[in-house]
This record gives structure tokens, sequence and C-alpha cells, in this order.
């Protein structure tokens, strides 16, 4: 069982997650950046270079009520320190000065009242530690997206938080850094793979309790079987996911939540390894087996999933394939779920009025199928890496 544990933490921190090369699947003359959180775009919204998510959320937050905006920071420049920040005082704010410097504005009262249901727009904010919120989310038509997406950021309170007594005691965050909430990340080593991981699936297992009532009837074996079953799939899809989104231009992807790995430093991780081992051997290996994670990273960068989109293959990979073949006696219990995710995702496309779902449906069915093949070609490599004796936990 701890074998089927970490075999794929084990993946994941040692094979390079190479950059995507930024021209693929796009055409570089087409391409700008949003000018508020700087995101690749190739359209324009209310007549700026801005992506679909930043005009949703300006015109729905006028139409609300902006007042109640407050700066996350206290600061008031939490978007010039991080683009993607979930400030949505600053966010609102520089999109107002980005609005009013365009020489071709359009009139944003006619621009809203032409939206005839904002809240259906999608999303592509980046969600983590922040994005959770215990204020309770307000009626929609797909109440179980809603909990996905904030459940899956409790997992990430809950990682976050675990990890932290494993950081290095001599770390000291400067005044600057507490400031700006700035998110830390320190170098992976041999004896934090289990307890990192260990943190992980304790973040699983309430995660399935808060989203799931089925799930919750289950007894605490049960659960264990169940969330063993999908945590290679989840590993690979939430590795890919903050990789991309922390690290998109380098090699260096997240092991767990606060801990890296990169090419660089492979020789000093292997270094921490307490037992007797080739390092230049494993150093090739872990090299030649790069290309899995690479083709998975660009597979989602390429994709670059909404979050409800992400939510939503969040709530599949809990739910996966890998789930139904370990316990089959689930089976039913998994298809119901899944097919309950389904038509939350059907019923969102069809409010956004998007044409195009079942080719974008495709699209991200294709992702997960390759996660999880990627998951059983994981359990070959790791075999090897016993015979060189490493991982033999």
């Amino acid at each position: 069982a701890m074998l089927s544990l970490f075999s794929l933490r084990l993946l994941v921190v040692f094979p390079t997650l190479s950059a995507m090369d930024e021209s693929a699947g796009s055409s570089p003359g087409n391409m700008r950046n949003c000018l508020i959180c700087e995101v690749p775009i190739n359209e324009v919204h209310m007549g700026i270079d801005a992506c679909r998510a930043c005009s949703v959320f300006y015109k729905r937050t006028l139409k609300l009520n902006k007042e109640w905006l407050k700066c996350k920071s206290g600061t008031e420049d939490c978007i010039e320190l991080k683009p993607t920040t979930s400030c949505r005082k600053c966010r609102f704010r520089k999109f107002s000065e980005v609005l009013a410097q365009s020489s071709h504005p359009i009139n944003v009262k006619d621009d809203i009242e032409s939206d005839t249901d904002l809240s259906s727009q999608p999303s592509t904010s980046f969600l983590d530690h922040d994005s959770f919120s215990l204020i309770p989310i307000s009626p929609s038509e797909t109440p179980l997206l809603d909990r996905l997406k904030n459940g899956y950021s409790f997992v990430c309170v809950v990682r976050k938080t675990g990890e932290v007594p494993l950081i290095p005691h001599d770390f000291k965050p400067t005044p600057e850094m507490i400031e700006n909430n700035d998110m830390h990340f320190f170098a992976m080593t041999y004896p934090l793979i289990i307890p990192t991981a260990q943190v992980h699936v304790t973040a699983l297992f309430d995660f399935g309790n808060a989203i799931f009532d089925d799930f919750r009837t289950l007894s605490n074996h049960e659960k264990l079987e169940m969330v063993m079953a999908s945590f290679k799939v989840i590993v690979l899809l939430d590795t890919a996911y903050r990789s991309v989104h922390y690290f998109p231009d380098c090699d260096t992807r997240l092991a767990s939540y606060m801990f890296t790995a990169n090419d660089e430093g492979t020789e000093a991780f292997l270094d921490t390894c307490p037992i007797e081992i080739n390092k230049e051997e494993l150093a090739r290996e872990f090299q030649s087996n790069s290309k899995k994670l690479t083709k998975m990273k660009e597979h989602l960068q390429l994709l670059a999933p909404t979050d409800f989109e992400f939510a939503l293959l969040y709530g599949l990979s809990f739910w996966s394939n890998e789930v139904s073949l370990a316990c089959e006696d689930k089976t039913i219990m998994v298809e119901k779920n899944r097919k309950s995710i389904m038509d939350e995702l059907h019923t969102m496309y069809k409010q956004q009025g998007r044409h195009d779902y079942a080719a974008r449906l495709g699209e991200l069915m294709c992702l997960l199928t390759n996660i999880e093949e990627i998951c059983r070609l994981a359990q070959v490599d790791l075999e090897l890496y016993k015979l060189m004796n490493i991982f033999n936990f």
C-alpha cells in the first residue's frame, strides 16, 4: 500500500518538466497579453487588450457593487506585484485604469446591459490556497462544480499548512516576502517524499468528505482504498497545473505543494538519500523518463483550462477509472459521481452559449486519458528504480 501511495510522487520528483515552446499551437503574430493579468490572448474585450475572464469580472463587479471590494494586502498594489493575484480590488482598479487610457473604449453601460448572464462566463483564475473561502457560495445551476473549485482550494490550504513544519529551519522570510504574501518554494529531499505525500492523502480524505455525500458514508478503510486508487492521477494533474502556473518557462516542477525539483537539483537530491546508490546511473534514468511529464505539461498548457474546467478535471480524477479497477464494488458510485460532474459541465457550457463544447469536452477527456496512461507507465519505471536500490519504502 505504501508503495502504491508514493509511486507517482516519485515520478513527479525526478523527470524534467521542460518549458513548452511558446509558439506551439498559436500564431505569434496574433498573440498578445492581457493588460490586466498578463495571460496570453488573441482577442479584444471592451475595446482593450483584456482577457475574457478580466472583462467579465469587471462588468460583473460594476453590475453588482464595487464598494464591498477590499485589498487583500492593504497596500493597494497586489496586481503590480503579481498580475495573477486573486485580489479583486486591485484587479478592478487596474482594469479601470487601462480602460480609461484606451483610445477606443466601448460604452461600458451598454456592454453590461447586453450581457444577459455574466455569472455564466468562464474564468481563468488560478485556484490555490488563496482562493479558498468560507463565505457561502451563491446559488447557481452548477453547485457541484462550485464545491469542487472551493474543495480543491481547501486541499491546497491543508497541504500548505501540513508542509510548513517541513521547510528548512534556517529559512527566515524577509518583511517584504511576508507583506507581499509570496509563495515560497524549497528543494525536495529524499526524506520528505513520504511526509509530503501523507499530507496530500490526508487532504484528499477531507476533500472527499466535504464534497461527496456517498464518500462520507464509507468506512475509513474504503475511503483509503479509493483515495489510494485515485492518488496517482490526482498527483500528476495537480503537478502539471501548478507547475505551468509557477514555472512556465523552465524545467522546475512542484514535487509537492511547497517543494520543487528540477534537472539541476537531481544530484543534490540523490545526496540526501541515506542508502548506497549509483547516482550517475539513476540521474541518467530519470532524464530518459522525462518525456512523459514533458508531454503532459505541454498538453495542459495548450489546453489552458478555466477554473471550472480544472475543477471538472480534478473531480473526475478523484473518481478516475483507476478507482473502478481497484474497487469493483464501487463502480456504480464512481459512475454516478462522474455523471453528476459531467452534467454540470454541460449546463455551464450551455449557459455560456459555447457552440464548440463537444470538441472542448473531447480535449479535456483526452488529457485525462493521457494522464491515466502515464500512471500505468510510471509503475514500470518504479519497478526499475527499485532494482537500482532506491524507493524501496
